[in-house]
């Protein structure tokens, strides 16, 4: 199954035209053929929709399939308080936020004084999803630039994860970022690793199936892969960098396939490849790695719709 998943991966990445996704079902210009084209093209059963579950919800933001309602109150912060946000698709889902800032609210990893985290996070988004619409994933790409680069902002794109992890049973989210080369207190070994829930129940199947598959890059490289840890719980400050990670923790209360995935050191990154932008063609290998290990995962829990499934 690994080397069936693997060879449909490199063949469409290679010469696939790749499906469109939910995102542009409710556009259909007739003004363009190719977006006529694309729309004809298009599954019109897969819609999103947030479920009415009887409750009121103090807070909406966000627009079209990225809308979300939630409550908060500040309190028991690491638990989402949302409705659940459903997506007809039979295809698995994955999610890969950006939540990365213009401004320096979260700005991501520096080098030099050059502020790499945002450029970063565009670049693996667009990698990720190339891979993952190949293998006929349901992608989603919400951005902290959609709710608003504040606090609430964050806390609407955290809680529509959460909501979408609450509202389906085949969920992934992955966030590939790039690290601090600086060591402290809540990341004392700065570098390749991935965050993973430190409040419920850890998936540690799935865990194993990505690092598995990341392996021989981080060998080949010669690089520390220090694989999944658990990030926080030594603060009870909501923010704080030593308490719970409150995107993970919100959207793992209802599906524990979620991590951060440092690929390494924004240094590292921008050493061995020259530039944070050439970064997208150094760190194709880890791409490639986290998709195939995503698709495995849904092959092996008896998902349906991805390519090289039962072959």
């Amino acid at each position: 199954m690994k080397t069936q998943i693997a060879l449909s991966l490199t063949s469409l990445i290679l010469g696939f035209s790749y499906p469109v996704t939910a995102q542009t079902l409710n556009s259909c210009p007739t003004n363009s053929p190719t977006s006529i084209v694309q729309c004809r093209n298009s599954n019109p059963t897969e819609t999103v929709a947030i479920l009415e579950d009887g409750r009121s919800y103090q807070y909406e933001a966000g627009q079209g399939i990225y809308r979300v309602r939630y409550n908060y109150t500040g309190e028991n912060w690491t638990h989402a308080d949302v409705a659940p946000i459903r997506i007809n698709t039979n295809k698995p889902i994955a999610i890969l936020p950006m939540q990365y800032t213009r401004n320096g609210l979260q700005s991501g990893a520096s080098v030099n004084g050059v502020s790499v985290g945002r450029v970063w996070n565009s670049i693996t988004v667009e990698e990720m999803k190339r891979r993952l619409e190949a293998l006929e994933f349901y992608v989603l790409t919400p951005t902290i630039s959609m709710y608003g680069e504040t606090i609430d902002g964050f806390q609407a794109l955290e809680h529509f994860i959460a909501g979408v992890h609450k509202g389906n049973s085949s969920v992934q989210t992955v966030v590939l970022s790039a690290d601090a080369n600086i060591p402290n207190a809540a990341n004392p070994h700065p570098g390749a690793q991935m965050l993973v829930t430190g409040l419920h129940p850890r998936d540690l199947w799935w865990e194993y199936r990505i690092q598995n598959r990341l392996a021989p890059f981080y060998q080949q490289q010669r690089l520390v892969n220090i694989g999944p840890r658990v990030r926080g719980g030594q603060n009870n400050r909501e923010g704080h960098s030593l308490a719970w990670h409150p995107m993970i923790e919100r959207a793992a209360e209802y599906n524990p396939k979620i991590a951060i995935i440092e690929v390494a050191q924004a240094a590292e990154i921008i050493q061995r490849a020259g530039s944070i932008e050439a970064g997208r063609q150094w760190a194709a290998p880890v791409f490639d790695a986290v998709a195939l290990g995503m698709a495995e995962q849904v092959c092996a829990t008896g998902g349906q719709g991805i390519v090289g499934c039962g072959e």
